[in-house]
């Protein structure tokens, strides 16, 4: 039976771990009155202000009436570290960073003039992120499935030879389906602070923005990403068993289904919350129970608890500044990000407030509160992060690393778990149409160095000088 207590008032278990009394004395006593730094906002997804305090030195005073923070009436405090704050979508300066890990509070407020600078001119900082998942993955997804059917038809007539010109022409197919995904959702997203040419899909989504926003997201050109994609594809059958097109079609369309599906609802609530911060936030009103409603507007094609989690997995952004309603496991999301992250290459340290959500996740009796009905997606959240875990870092090895994150109060370097393959025929590049897994040796892993064992059944008999050709890479895929 799964159970547990949800937190309360931004308090998570994550943050707990710097909140004991004599730690909070110490630095307490270390440091003066800390700083606000103010982020007008006019694009910010919150309707109301609300401040983010470094968890290492605990809950802010409660304001006098004369403070800086009494002159807003509605006040949400959240406990969270500098990786929290980057899931949440809030981009700090240099000397905001700084002041951050001295302990002053950041105060996001939605602006009601111009005068506000931060987020995009069109979308906010959460939709901006989001976007930019969205069309990376669409490049990865036309891409990983290109690759797939490639093999699929190679798998179908081995006997035939194929070349670059026949796996090219596969893109357009694969990217239709692309497209068509990416098409249902915007067709069935009817909240309507989506304009209509938000909603208008064409090949160039993915095309030019995509291919553009790959090489923010991924650090990849779309090429190296096929390249990617193929040497992983190629050594499928090793790591599952026979290869099937329409498993790799199953994992992959339904990430662009949720990004797209998140993004929509991202300008829905940038909308929402712009007109807020215009007309009520500026006076000094509350949100009204119209706005209320608005925001529950296209209720019906949201995500669930399982969409959530992927959400955050594949765009970096907790699940929980769209969807309000699980924000008990904003913890779990938090990790989700930190696993997408760690995966793309974007943050190689494990945090210790990640690192306690982790423990908890891996252990045999995990606790996050959730309703009935989504047990079951729970259940396979905790699977998923079993599955990341071992799949990315090692089980065993990132129990270690988030002991020590724990015990240290400090972020820890997780080592990366590489696979290794070895390609044939020697010095072929590794999406082409001629490459293929040298079927002596099997898949490698490794942290460092290479790891490869043999298969004693056809043991390997190497010719007189005969060079490997090894394939060193991060799963992205799987």
């Amino acid at each position: 039976m799964l159970s547990g207590r949800p937190d309360v008032f931004g308090y998570r278990d994550s943050a707990r771990i710097y909140l004991d009394e004599d730690h909070l004395t110490t630095m307490h006593e270390q440091r003066p009155d800390a700083a606000i730094h103010v982020i007008r906002d006019r694009f910010s997804l919150k309707q109301i202000p609300i401040v983010y305090y470094n968890a290492r030195f605990g809950v802010p005073p409660l304001p006098v009436d004369d403070a800086p923070l009494a002159q807003w009436r509605a006040k949400d405090f959240q406990a969270v570290t500098e990786f929290q704050l980057r899931t949440r979508g809030v981009k700090l300066t240099g000397a905001q960073r700084e002041g951050f890990a001295r302990g002053d509070w950041i105060a996001i407020v939605p602006a009601h003039s111009d005068e506000g600078t931060r987020g995009s001119s069109g979308q906010g900082v959460v939709g901006r992120a989001l976007t930019t998942a969205l069309y990376a993955h669409c490049v990865r997804a036309s891409r990983v499935l290109q690759m797939a059917k490639f093999r699929s038809e190679r798998e179908a007539d081995p006997w035939t030879r194929f070349d670059f010109e026949f796996r090219d022409q596969l893109e357009n197919l694969e990217l239709a389906e692309v497209e068509a995904k990416f098409r249902e959702v915007s067709d069935d997203y009817r909240a309507p602070e989506v304009r209509d040419h938000e909603r208008d899909v064409t090949i160039e989504h993915i095309r030019t923005a995509g291919r553009t926003a790959v090489k923010s997201w991924f650090k990849q050109v779309p090429t190296e990403i096929r390249a990617q994609a193929y040497v992983e594809i190629l050594c499928y059958e090793q790591i599952y068993g026979t290869f099937s097109y329409e498993a790799v079609a199953d994992r992959e369309l339904p990430i662009i289904s949720i990004l797209r599906r998140a993004q929509l609802r991202a300008l829905t609530v940038h909308r929402i919350g712009r007109e807020t911060a215009r007309y009520q936030v500026a006076k000094g009103e509350p949100v009204s129970p119209g706005t209320k409603t608005r925001l529950a507007n296209g209720e019906e094609f949201d995500l669930n608890l399982w969409g959530c989690f992927l959400l955050s997995l594949y765009g970096g952004i907790n699940a929980t500044t769209l969807y309000s309603q699980f924000e008990s496991l904003t913890d779990l999301f938090d990790l989700a990000a930190w696993f997408g992250c760690f995966a793309r290459g974007d943050y190689e340290e494990l945090p210790p407030e990640i690192a306690v959500t982790l423990a908890n996740s891996l252990s045999s009796r995990p606790s996050f509160a959730v309703a009935e009905a989504d047990i079951d997606h729970l259940e396979k959240i905790y699977r998923e992060i079993g599955y990341l875990a071992d799949l990315l870092v090692g089980e065993e090895s990132l129990r270690g690393v988030a002991q020590r994150a724990i015990a240290t109060r400090t972020p820890i370097a997780a080592a990366p778990l590489y696979y290794n393959i070895v390609m044939a025929p020697h010095a072929t590049h590794p999406d082409d149409p001629d490459a293929k897994v040298d079927p002596r040796f099997r898949v490698g892993k490794s942290q460092q160095g290479i790891n490869l064992s043999v298969d004693y059944e056809r043991f390997p008999q190497m010719a007189k000088g005969e060079l490997l050709s090894v394939r060193h890479f991060r799963p992205l895929l799987w």
